[in-house]
């Protein structure tokens, strides 16, 4: 296998998801500063109503797909175009259940059509999805990189192409479709001419049955993630209005962004290594969980509390009409934490065949989210939903290390000492932050936040800036060549 190192597949990758989600912020700031909040509830709840239904064509296959074509490249092509074959039927099954669900709902006409219209751009996705594991699988994420921001520059333009000579929301999610196509187009030419793969459909017995008998866990768990990950959208709209949806969207909007630039591309490359260490070194398999979650510890708490810090400053500049949502910002921006770190202890729990514990965790907090949405929404609006996002993230990432110390044996006082030293180093930039606050405006704040966290970090040893180097560009090699790393 060509082993690209972790460290240009995580530079490269996280860079292109980066340009991304910046581009995605402006465009979802322009988008919700132009619309309605009820407008702007309809589209959100379009993409999440259809996202829900989107796990029904994948059913936990990419994930399968991305794991076994990682320990056995020479049968990838044939994974491929098994997992193609099942998917067919299965998108027509899906796109019928979806449109009769929507149709059947009360709602409006309207609606119903952003529906159908978000139905083609999950199939789409879902598509694409499998064409692009093919590639993480083999530690190559330029292309994917790549393709991924011309993706958004369609999307940004269109959008805003349409959203200024219309104004209505059924042509923003045109533009989506129209991204989903060439998002698709793209990684289908790769497949063919740089890896020469055939994408025929195929039903070869044994590979279904080798995959159907790992199915169940990774679908329910990919059902459980998909309930969870909407359920709070759909019953916003059901239990409360469109506009109670709008509002939550933004919050809601910007932890996501957070969410998949740094811990999903990092997981996007740490998949397949936890696969491989996993067959050939317990203990680099430790080490490599270890410093995945040290390094995600001391991004993900300053990114939080000083998101905390400065939040009414940045709503009322960014969101002037959505001050309403700051109290549901404080509780979802304080998960971030917990969602980034949960990152690292699932995958891990999938690429050693612990997915059952995976998918049990996951249906426990979907049940829980599902639960408490229902009690909080018709009491507390969208506030109860983002109450219901810091429960639910918390408490998985307590069900995951649960199970993660079964698989290998951590060392409890070190994760413990970083954690500490981050949190040490945050209160000293909140500090500083508050002291420069009427001198400066928020940009200055910001940058001289950071400067004293990663100063204050350094200082206390939490921080080693060689070791992480050093992780970063071996991790991708051979076990061999690690012989020597230690925490």
């Amino acid at each position: 296998m060509n082993r690209i190192n972790l460290a240009r597949n995580t530079t490269f990758y996280t860079g292109a998801l980066t340009f991304q989600k910046i581009l995605a912020f402006f465009y979802f700031w322009f988008i919700s500063n132009n619309l309605l909040a009820d407008q702007l509830g309809q589209y959100v709840f379009a993409l999440s109503f259809t996202t829900m239904f989107s796990i029904f064509i994948d059913l936990g296959l990419s994930p399968i797909l991305t794991r076994e074509a990682a320990k056995n490249p020479a049968m990838a092509n044939t994974y491929l175009k098994n997992v193609i074959g099942v998917k067919l039927p299965l998108s027509l099954l899906t796109l019928i259940a979806a449109w009769l669900t929507i149709y059947f709902s009360g709602k409006p006409p309207a609606v119903q059509l952003l529906v159908y219209l978000a139905s083609f751009i999950m199939l789409l996705d879902s598509f694409s999805l499998s064409g692009w594991v093919i590639f993480r699988s083999r530690h190559n994420l330029s292309y994917e990189s790549v393709i991924t921001v011309f993706v958004q520059l369609i999307i940004f333009i269109l959008g805003l192409i349409a959203l200024k000579l219309s104004g209505q929301v059924k042509y923003l999610l045109a533009g989506l479709l129209v991204a989903s196509l060439f998002n698709l187009a793209m990684v289908t030419l790769l497949l063919k001419f740089k890896l020469k793969f055939s994408l025929r459909p195929s039903y070869d017995s044994a590979v279904i049955r080798h995959f159907l008998s790992i199915l169940p866990a990774f679908a329910l768990a990919g059902i459980f993630v998909k309930i969870y990950n909407t359920s709070d959208s759909v019953l916003l709209s059901y239990l409360d209005s469109d506009a109670a949806v709008g509002y939550f969207a933004v919050p809601a909007k910007v932890v996501y962004a957070f969410q998949q630039i740094i811990p999903a591309a990092f997981a996007a490359v740490i998949f397949p290594t936890f696969s491989y260490y996993y067959a050939h070194s317990q203990t680099l398999l430790k080490q490599t969980f270890e410093r995945a979650f040290v390094y995600l510890t001391i991004v993900s708490w300053p990114i939080a509390i000083g998101l905390i810090t400065v939040l009414p400053q940045a709503v009322a500049m960014i969101w002037p009409d959505y001050l309403a949502v700051v109290p549901c910002f404080y509780v979802m921006i304080s998960a971030l934490p917990f969602i980034f770190l949960a990152f690292p202890t699932g995958y891990l729990l999938n690429s050693c065949d612990r997915q059952n514990q995976t998918t049990l965790n996951r249906g426990i907090i979907t049940v829980l989210a599902v639960v408490l949405n229902i009690i909080l929404i018709p009491r507390l609006s969208f506030f109860g939903a983002g109450l219901t996002f810091f429960v639910t993230n918390f408490f998985l990432l307590l069900l995951d290390f649960y199970w993660v110390r079964n698989v290998i044996k951590l060392s409890y006082r070190f994760l413990l000492v970083v954690t500490l030293k981050t949190l040490l180093a945050c209160a000293a930039m909140v500090a500083g932050i508050w002291l420069v606050r009427p001198y400066f405006g928020l940009m200055i704040e910001v940058a001289l936040g950071a400067g004293i966290y990663f100063v204050c970090l350094y200082a206390l040893k939490g921080l080693n800036l060689r070791e992480m180097a050093g992780f970063f560009s071996q991790s991708g090699t051979e076990p061999q060549d690690l012989n020597n790393s230690s925490l």
